[in-house]
């Protein structure tokens, strides 16, 4: 049976995890010095989390008959090439907090369908996991915003 709004929110959600900040990052690598392989190893794990979950939710979406939606990276990523990685460290715990925020919003628009649902929240914890890893990386005397003053600017 086709859901088309299911469809739609369970878009959203590959569209996340297709074409977040740090997949945009690994098509177009910053710069990096000796010292940030544990950075860049915990990079390559979220990219990997991203295409487990990008395939589950191209199936969930192809189950409900829908049609998958392709997207793009935001224009906005390409004045972050050449970058160094340790400056783009806090872009990068921005973003997954615009992705959590994106991702919970989804979890409440699936509740009438069960299975969809769990995914989403499957999705959620698993971007709440990223923040953490990336949130271990920075150091202790930069600032990030927290919760409130992010959802202030998406609003």
């Amino acid at each position: 049976m086709f859901q088309p709004k299911v469809v739609d929110v369970l878009n959203r959600l590959l569209a996340n995890q297709c074409f977040s900040l740090v997949d945009y990052l690994s098509e177009a690598p910053p710069w990096t010095h000796s010292g940030n392989e544990p950075l860049v190893e915990g990079i390559r794990g979220i990219l990997h989390d991203h295409e487990h979950y990008a395939q589950r939710l191209a199936e969930a979406i192809d189950e409900r008959r829908g049609r998958v939606n392709s997207g793009t990276f935001p224009m906005a990523f390409m004045s972050l090439n050449y970058l160094a990685l340790d400056y783009l460290l806090t872009r990068l715990i921005e973003n997954q907090q615009h992705d959590i925020q994106a991702t919970e919003r989804c979890v409440a628009e699936l509740v009438e369908d069960p299975l969809a649902w769990s995914l989403a929240s499957e999705v959620l914890g698993s971007e709440r996991a990223h923040l953490d890893i990336l949130r271990e990386f920075l150091p202790r005397n930069i600032p990030i915003p927290n919760d409130d003053e992010i959802h202030s600017k998406v609003a």
